[in-house]
């Protein structure tokens, strides 16, 4: 048992041998062993960690500010010296002239890693998940701040925001589950919990509704959804969607039907996926994009399987399209499947082929919450589950040393009871010669996964055509791409068209390797080799024409809007689909557009371009935080100038070589990021 015990997902605690910490001399010390904590895959920089917490000292001041708190820190933790040749038992610390690194190996017990560990498991249990919302206490380092450090602060709102998303996850992991068994109390716990994290999502509140009523307490659901709907008007000004409202109608005129405990659970999309969607977002433009995986997907539906990538920056619609694509792909080939899987920046890597085990998912028929959350409409729910015995047949010959470990068993055999009987009584004889596996446990073989997988797919689309769709392959783990691309060459003479999403600029950047250097992305030889293998696989959103764009979106609508208007919104967008429509949707819920009598979008007078909504600002902010050191502060001290700056002011402000400057600003930051732009040469 660990004795030493660091609570971060709380108030910071640091307990060593039962003892409560208290000697720490500063909250930089507590800063700095918190950051060693959470960033413990790599040993730390000791200039990056100065620079870090004493941003506004000198540099030999930072890092004797470092050495001083380091030097205390050790003795708070009953940390010893590495040459003590005395013990045997690792150190907390890692420390060297150059790097400080926190040792997660060493005789230590850290919440936030202990619940980061369940949570990047896809199928952990109900008890480990109770475990790890246990820890979550609070937000991360609740109360704390460091005024003088912005950028601890900026990485301290990031690990907040981080930390709250997983453990919404978790909460809602566990209704889930918690529901399905019958188990309602326990569920409308957690329901609380969620509520409490993010009060303003709606899909939250009607899940603490609905288990208010199945507990018995119609009265407190009802209350429930006055508090909601007051929330929203004073916060924000609008009112809680319709299918809340009916909700509220259904629970006030007893009409909720309650589950019965112990029952085998059947899908609600079965009964309601034919209910009215709700309001699409407005997809407009991008024919020649749609042209392509069109035609890829016809050569697909031929026999002659496909690869595309669509690329482009965040917000340029990557995933917009291809959800816009399958949609109408499925809507005129009644045959055809789709499934989709995503990579995750904060589990992809904990999580091995996390994409292809979602789409495996979805085959079979483990939909019912992404059809609750909207993510794919009742039809689409209903069309694969209408072919889980089919795809079960498929799996059980032709990849069935995928159950139990890549896929789970249990809920497999779950799913299978209700949709497809037949093969639920093979799928028991095969999980009965399992049994003494534990699912996500046993070391697959590689070349097994990827022949059994890619066989499955193959022999599935000879009877039904498939698209998968993989996003964010940027943050693809390594094993998710050498899939991909072992997937990628046996297309040929299938009826698959895999469809991939990432960020070029991303894998350009490479990714961190052992040495603290910089190695090549993974992904790069993959989509070189399909390159050849395919020939032009790629449709680029960021090469697309903006004005017309800009022009597309704003006549989605009835509008008076001049052609001025639409330059200057194209001037501030540069036509990124994202930029627009927010921008656009800030001036309308600012009443600077307001509709006129006859239903037209009008401007008033006084417009203010200068208010950026809160996605963009985060979409720019994370584009900025990956730019070289060197980069952004030369981007700063510009800003300091203004809109329009002059390079040899900056090169004497920074006392740096004023060709370095014109060098940096004419090179990538004006042909790769568009951040800057030459306006006038003058000696």
């Amino acid at each position: 048992m660990a004795h030493l015990f660091i609570r971060l997902l709380s108030p910071f605690e640091v307990t060593l041998n039962g003892e409560l910490g208290t000697a720490f001399r500063s909250d930089k010390e507590r800063a700095l062993l918190a950051y060693l904590c959470l960033e413990s895959q790599d040993p730390q920089p000791r200039e990056k960690l100065a620079g870090l917490l004493w941003p506004d000292s000198p540099e030999s001041a930072a890092r004797t500010n470092l050495r001083n708190a380091l030097a205390n820190l050790r003795k708070v933790i009953g940390d010893r010296p590495q040459n003590h040749k005395a013990e045997t038992t690792p150190t907390f610390l890692l420390i060297t002239r150059k790097t400080i690194q926190f040792n997660s190996e060493s005789d230590v017990w850290v919440d936030a890693l202990a619940f980061l560990s369940t949570l990047e498991k896809s199928h952990a249990t109900v008890g480990e998940l109770e475990n790890a919302v246990a820890c979550y206490r609070d937000g991360f380092m609740a109360s704390f701040s460091l005024a003088d450090s912005d950028l601890f602060e900026e990485w301290l709102v990031i690990q907040r925001e981080r930390f709250r998303r997983l453990a919404f996850d978790a909460l809602y992991r566990l209704v889930e589950a918690y529901t399905t068994q019958g188990e309602t109390k326990q569920a409308l716990a957690h329901a609380r919990r969620l509520v409490a994290l993010d009060p303003f999502r709606e899909s939250a509140q009607q899940i603490l509704m609905r288990l208010l009523t199945y507990n018995g307490q119609s009265n407190q659901a009802l209350i429930q959804y006055e508090k909601y709907a007051r929330l929203l008007v004073d916060e924000i000004g609008v009112e809680p969607l319709d299918e809340t409202t009916r909700l509220y109608l259904q629970i006030r005129d007893g009409r909720l039907t309650i589950p019965k405990p112990n029952t085998i659970h059947t899908p609600a999309f079965l009964k309601n996926g034919d209910a009215a969607p709700a309001n699409e977002p407005i997809f407009v433009g991008r024919e020649n994009e749609m042209a392509q995986l069109n035609h890829s997907l016809d050569q697909a539906l031929e026999g002659q399987g496909q690869v595309v990538f669509i690329v482009g920056a965040p917000g340029s619609g990557k995933s917009f399209l291809a959800n816009e694509f399958i949609r109408q792909a499925m809507a005129s080939n009644a045959d055809l499947l789709a499934v989709k899987g995503r990579c995750n920046a904060y589990t992809g890597f904990g999580d091995p082929y996390l994409p292809f085990l979602e789409m495996m998912e979805m085959l079979t028929g483990e939909v019912e919450a992404k059809w609750a959350g909207g993510e794919i409409t009742g039809q689409h729910a209903q069309r694969l589950w209408r072919w889980l015995p089919d795809v079960l047949q498929e799996l059980l010959e032709n990849g069935p040393i995928l159950i139990d470990r890549l896929l789970s068993g249990p809920s497999l055999l779950a799913r299978a009871q209700v949709g497809a009987p037949d093969q639920a009584a093979r799928l028991v004889e095969i999980l009965d010669q399992k049994k003494g596996f534990k699912f996500g446990t046993d070391k697959l073989q590689q070349s097994d996964l990827f022949e059994q997988l890619t066989k499955t797919l193959q022999k599935l689309s000879y009877q039904k055509p498939l698209i998968l769709m993989v996003d964010d392959l940027q943050w693809a783990d390594p094993g998710s791409i050498g899939l991909l691309f072992h997937l990628g060459r046996r297309l040929h003479y299938s009826r698959i068209l895999l469809i991939g999403a990432y960020r070029p600029e991303e894998v350009a950047m490479g990714r961190p390797s052992a040495d603290s250097g910089i190695k090549r992305h993974p992904l790069e030889p993959i989509i070189h080799e399909l390159q050849l293998e395919f020939g032009d696989i790629f449709i680029d959103l960021d090469k697309t024409e903006g004005r017309k764009f800009v022009n597309a979106f704003i006549d989605s609508e009835l509008n008076c809007l001049s052609e001025d208007f639409r330059e200057v919104l194209f001037q501030h967008t540069g036509g990124h689909p994202m930029f627009t429509v927010e921008l656009l949707r800030g001036l309308q819920s600012r009443g600077e557009l307001i509709k006129d009598e006859s239903g037209r979008w009008r401007a008033q007078h006084s417009l203010n371009w200068k208010f950026f909504p809160p996605r963009v600002n985060a979409v720019i902010a994370e584009q900025m935080s990956r730019l070289p050191k060197e980069w952004q502060s030369l981007l700063a001290a510009a800003s300091i100038q203004g809109e329009e700056f002059t390079a040899e002011a900056i090169a004497r402000v920074m006392d740096i070589d004023e060709n370095q400057v014109l060098g940096c600003l004419s090179g990538p930051l004006t042909h790769k990021h568009h951040l800057v732009q030459a306006q006038d040469l003058e000696w």
